[in-house]
């Protein structure tokens, strides 16, 4: 079997969009498609990932953040996480998404909420859970498992909202 991406290179950018785009497709309870970074949302240092637009015929669409980070504590722990910003998500949507703070599910961690007066702007976080996040980063992992254990995530999330 084919040995999964090494998420700790900084080739891994083309990697993860490649096993992203895989999950994306295999997940479908929802209409999703990769988007272009949104003008005036810049990606911080040390993170790789993509946008995901959910379009839903039934609602306005919703933007989401899906990536990973190696350098996101102060013990340099890696992280992969699912993020909603204000600044991108209609109402409705955020009405949704504010739901899920506090609750966690097989895939994720307790979800929380950041602010900030700097940005004013606030966030909604959603990490894997750590049991997940050391399988997905084992480096005897292979893609297929990465590739479950990212569309899992990704599908538990969805399926809250």
């Amino acid at each position: 079997m084919e040995k999964g991406i090494n998420l700790n290179l900084s080739k891994s950018l083309i990697d993860f969009d490649e096993l992203l785009g895989l999950s994306v497709q295999a997940i479908s309870t929802k209409k999703f498609s990769l988007r272009e970074e949104p003008e005036g949302i810049e990606i911080w240092p040390f993170q790789v990932g993509k946008y995901i637009k959910i379009e839903n015929a039934d609602d306005e669409s919703a933007l989401f953040w899906i990536g990973y980070s190696w350098n996101e504590n102060d013990n340099h722990d890696s992280s992969l996480w699912l993020e909603f910003d204000a600044k991108t998500c209609s109402d409705s949507w955020w009405d949704k998404i504010n739901k899920l703070i506090g609750t966690s599910g097989k895939y994720y961690s307790e979800v929380d909420f950041e602010f900030s007066k700097v940005y004013m702007n606030a966030w909604v976080h959603i990490y894997l859970k750590e049991e997940y996040l050391k399988q997905f980063y084992n480096e005897e992992t292979n893609w297929k498992m990465q590739k479950e254990i990212l569309t899992g995530f990704i599908n538990e999330v969805l399926e809250k909202l």
